[in-house]
């Protein structure tokens, strides 16, 4: 998801950097400026929204059960105007273990018509309704490994629920309403009957009917539309790719559609790019979606083709301060659809990157959300050194520059790896960005060509499933030839960075250089040298005859000497130049 704009409280969703916007600028310099009036703006505006807004009780994560929920089919009618929902939701799963019960969420507001279960002979069910919660009991224990179905029909007006204002968002744009969805991390619940368990994914079915005039988006494909008598138009999708529940999305208005083509690299296939905008923004959206192809390819490079390349990719737009990369369909703000300005393309660029990390491999619990969102910040930088690569970018700079305030008890204080998972988004700016930071500095200690193999191996192991952070240590690990618990223990699991200060000395063919850490935290989980950060550091050595070279000096205690040969008269001396280290500097 990309940050609704709340920044201090943030998730500024997309906009974590954002300075791309195509034909709006060329100039990353101005962009920046833009960029940073924005997110100031937007997070008086959003945080002001949140205090006004009227939320129903809050809720976490689902408790576990043992099911496998394989397939999900939404029978849905959506009518804006009436602020109105009523459908039939229908689960097939199958228990993991003898099963006595199960337990779905639905908000209170929304009205409990009927339940129907395909169970075993002789098996029939109650159910208790509290609130939210709704939990079906089984007179005999369902059998483990084999396969049910349970429907549910309801019916109501969804409410706006959460930190964030999720669930089912209406809207008026130019005078006509508009339904559309935002469920993570918790909020599925609020306009449709869910088990919400994010390392459990299925496929699903879309029935979506709308009101006349209206078009209805969803994710997979649209399999076909069907008038109905009525007047209404059924549009039916499907989603054959794994998905959790927190990424199915529904849209309802006056779409107006068009659509673009993205060829594989292998040249083999050309998926459809289809974009759902409002009909005022059609004519700027055409131009602000135009780079999506090359986003596609450059990121297809990286890590390996487009991952729902049988099915689309799109955007659909909605009425929110940021976006949020619903599988093949990502819900991109009206802002940024309507509007060509400065970072544009950053947001375009994350949503697009969470098709890999965050879609095709989502993290295995909220505790590992930087999965998603630190992977989707450290590639919309990549896209940003790509897209102004006539300015000599580099993601080190770009990171030293825009993403950090080089401060230990800075907005990057928090932790990457979430403490409560009932609150994934408490801490943005560590996630997002501190989780950017991270790859950078990992690509540095594995080196370019290993990390990459890594990031493919990663995303191709645990393709259309979930991963943990242990998952991607793993990875590394293999590629890397060694131990990386003392880098993720320092970097991902904790709080602030190190705080250096140094001096350097020559004498002769010595260059003389002492470093020392100042910072006062521990690092966690570590019971020896737990004091201090271990890291290679870049030394840049400048000779007064215009030469300059990079040594490389391994930091790991708290107080070092190194002495590096040197060719000639040093005339100046640069500390890690490149930004391959999160850290606060001091005299």
């Amino acid at each position: 998801m990309k940050r609704t704009m709340i920044f201090l409280a943030v998730m500024f969703f997309a906009v974590s950097a954002v300075f791309a916007g195509g034909p709006a600028d060329s100039d990353p310099i101005k962009a920046v400026s833009r960029l940073k009036e924005f997110k100031a703006q937007e997070s008086l505006r959003k945080a002001a929204a949140v205090e006004k807004m009227k939320q129903a009780a809050k809720y976490g994560q689902q408790e576990k059960q043992n099911i496998d929920m394989l397939h999900y089919d939404l029978d849905l009618f959506v009518d804006p105007s009436q602020r109105f929902i009523s459908g039939t939701v229908t689960l097939t799963f199958s228990p993991t273990a003898a099963l006595s019960s199960i337990s779905f969420r639905l908000h209170k507001k929304l009205n409990l018509v009927s339940i129907i279960a395909t169970l075993d002979d002789g098996v029939t069910f109650n159910f208790k309704r509290k609130k939210d919660d709704i939990k079906i009991d089984f007179t005999s224990p369902l059998q483990k490994d084999a396969i049910y179905q349970i429907s549910l029909t309801y019916r109501g007006a969804p409410q706006m629920t959460g930190a964030l204002g999720g669930g089912m968002l209406f809207s008026d744009h130019d005078g006509v309403m508009s339904a559309t969805t935002l469920s993570e991390p918790f909020e599925a619940y609020a306009w449709w009957p869910v088990i919400d368990e994010v390392s459990d994914k299925f496929t699903a079915d879309i029935n979506l009917k709308t009101p006349a005039g209206m078009v209805g988006a969803s994710n997979g494909t649209l399999e076909g539309t069907v008038t109905n008598q009525d007047g209404t138009v059924t549009y039916m999708w499907s989603e054959d790719y794994p998905i959790p529940a927190y990424l199915i999305s529904v849209n309802v208005t006056n779409y107006e559609h068009f659509s673009d083509s993205y060829t594989s690299l292998d040249g083999s296939t050309a998926m459809p790019l289809e974009y759902y905008v409002y009909p005022e923004h059609l004519s700027e959206a055409r131009t602000n979606f135009e780079d999506i192809p090359e986003m596609i390819s450059l990121y297809a490079g990286l890590v390996g083709e487009y991952p729902f390349i049988g099915e689309k990719y799109g955007q659909v737009e909605f009425p929110w301060g940021g976006a949020m990369e619903h599988q093949t369909l990502t819900s991109m703000g009206d802002y940024f659809v309507g509007y060509s300005d400065y970072y544009n393309n950053l947001i375009y660029a994350h949503e697009l990157s969470h098709q890999w990390f965050g879609d095709e491999v989502t993290c295995g619990t909220w505790h590992d959300i930087w999965l998603n969102e630190g992977f989707a910040t450290y590639f919309e930088v990549l896209w940003m050194v790509h897209e102004y690569s006539s300015y000599g970018l580099t993601v080190g700079g770009v990171l030293g520059s825009y993403y950090d305030d080089g401060l230990a008890n800075g907005a990057l204080r928090g932790t990457v790896y979430v403490k409560n998972e009932n609150k994934p988004f408490a801490d943005s700016d560590a996630i997002y960005t501190k989780g950017a930071w991270v790859l950078h500095m990992l690509s540095r200690v594995m080196g370019e060509e290993k990390f990459w193999q890594a990031m493919r191996a990663y995303r191709e192991r645990h393709s259309m499933s979930s991963a943990v952070t242990d998952d991607f240590m793993s990875v590394c690990e293999e590629f890397h030839g060694s131990d990386l618990k003392w880098f993720f223990d320092q970097w991902v699991y904790t709080k602030k960075r190190p705080v250096y200060s140094w001096t350097y000395s020559q004498s002769g063919n010595t260059l003389n250089i002492s470093v020392m850490q100042k910072q006062k935290h521990k690092i966690a989980n570590r019971s020896e040298n737990n004091d201090r950060y271990i890291m290679p550091i870049d030394i840049t050595v400048y000779y007064d005859d215009g030469r300059e070279e990079t040594v490389v000096i391994n930091n790991d205690e708290r107080s070092q000497d190194f002495s590096v040969a040197v060719s000639g008269t040093v005339s100046n001396v640069d500390f890690d130049k490149g930004n391959f280290i999160l850290k606060e500097m001091k005299d």
